[in-house]
């Protein structure tokens, strides 16, 4: 039954991608461009490519489209193949003959796990990052790709020992609320794992520095935008990650908690695009945290993560008295060898539970865009235009595809589409409507 759902999930989202508009089709409904050496027009920009970009980016969304449920559908195999071999038994008896201590029964246990789920998965990371190479969203070598994925792993094996010794402590505790008292320790992980991000993981993958050492220039205009919004930013919380190492992509983000809170941009982004179009990107980032949108998408999540957890208690427990021990040789939840089917459930909801996580992360993106576009109403003349020709900066280094299957887009997507972000950055204007905006207030 679980393996007709996903073949059939699989066609109907396949076939959502493919009906979308195909490139021989959608030449003919391409508008006014908004490139960076496009001069102001009367007409409201739309997101659009050239014919040769526009081919290529047809061709990436159907390939990202098939490699993400492919992935998902292999992921979910591999881990019912292990409760079919019993390979969950294997590591439970591996363990309590290595030692009898909990801790690092947990270690040896989630290390082999995560160690076979990464090298399960890594054809599919590794085409994945030929594809990039080969559409040139990616100039990162092969030796340094596996070098990344090596750090991953470990800090696979760390993460996921900590989190399997405490999930089986409180299995073996409390069987009827583990899933509740899991729930409360993945809180201040969480937390902590935000607070540290910034200063031990990232550095781990890029080079980041101050924003002042390099752009002064710039961060004396972003700090014009930071007071018309009358907050304070300091300069020792903008940072620029070298990701042109890596990529020729555009970005920038918000990260950390507390004390580590900042706003990273992209060097690529600074390098692809116009100061007023930057500040845009900035302000967007800058609508993230003044909004305080970190925290609250993050306590949205894990309140849809305990619903999980519970949903994942009643189903483990149900195919575990049925099918347990007389299939997999599982002699009950608490037991090492119930890991591949614990992990199995949550993926799978996790999956079916994705378009309500992103919803949460779509909605909070275009608050982002509409606060950008009102922080930066004043010191950037024409707002607007500058706004839609940074979504179409990020959209052609990107190959983003501009006609998204709604189903895609539903499923999958992140962030508001950039024709969607470019239509409203065009159209949203409260000044004019002699309306206040919503969240900066007061004139230029």
């Amino acid at each position: 039954m679980c393996s007709k759902f996903w073949k059939v999930a699989l066609l109907v989202l396949l076939a959502a991608a493919c009906a979308s508009v195909h490139p021989s089709r959608a030449a003919a409904q391409q508008g006014p461009t908004a490139s960076s050496s496009s001069s102001p027009s009367p007409q409201p920009l739309r997101y659009t490519l050239p014919p040769d970009k526009l081919q290529k980016a047809y061709a990436l969304y159907l390939l990202d489209g098939t490699l993400y449920l492919v992935t998902t559908a292999w992921v979910l195999l591999v881990l019912y193949g292990m409760l079919r071999i019993r390979f969950g038994v294997r590591l439970r008896n591996l363990a309590e003959r290595a030692s009898r201590f909990p801790l690092f029964q947990a270690v040896i246990v989630m290390s082999l796990f995560v160690l076979v789920l990464k090298l399960a998965q890594l054809p599919f990371d590794s085409y994945e990052h030929h594809i990039s190479l080969k559409y040139g969203l990616s100039v990162q070598h092969w030796g340094s790709w596996f070098w990344d994925w090596g750090k991953e792993l470990l800090l696979g094996f760390l993460f996921a020992g900590i989190a399997g010794w405490g999930l089986y402590a409180v299995l073996r505790r409390s069987p009827r609320h583990w899933w509740f008292y899991f729930w409360l320790g993945t809180v201040p992980i969480v937390v902590f794992i935000m607070f540290i991000q910034p200063i031990w993981i990232d550095p781990l993958f890029n080079k980041f520095e101050p924003l002042t050492d390099h752009h002064a220039d710039l961060v004396v205009q972003i700090e014009r935008v930071v007071q018309r919004a009358g907050m304070d930013i300091p300069p020792q919380r903008m940072f620029e990650m070298k990701a042109s190492e890596k990529t020729t992509e555009l970005n920038a983000y918000v990260t950390g908690f507390g004390a580590t809170k900042r706003v990273v941009v992209w060097d690529t982004t600074m390098e692809h695009m116009t100061t007023p179009q930057i500040l845009f990107v900035f302000g967007h980032e800058m609508g993230h945290y003044v909004l305080g949108h970190i925290p609250k998408e993050v306590t949205i999540i894990l309140l849809q993560l305990l619903v999980l957890f519970y949903l994942g208690y009643r189903l483990a427990n149900w195919i575990v008295a049925r099918y347990g021990t007389r299939r997999w040789g599982i002699d009950g939840l608490s037991d090492w060898a119930s890991l591949p089917l614990l992990v199995l459930i949550i993926s799978a909801l996790t999956f079916l539970a994705t378009p309500a996580f992103n919803a949460v992360s779509r909605h909070y993106e275009h608050q982002a865009d509409q606060y950008g576009l009102e922080v930066i109403h004043g010191p950037v003349p024409k707002a607007p235009l500058a706004a839609a020709q940074a979504f179409q900066i990020l959209g052609e280094r990107s190959l983003d595809y501009p006609y998204v299957g709604k189903l895609a887009e539903f499923w999958a997507w992140t962030h508001p589409t950039i024709r969607d972000r470019m239509i409203f950055v065009q159209s949203y204007d409260p000044w004019d409507e002699g309306r206040e905006p919503q969240f900066v207030k007061g004139g230029p």
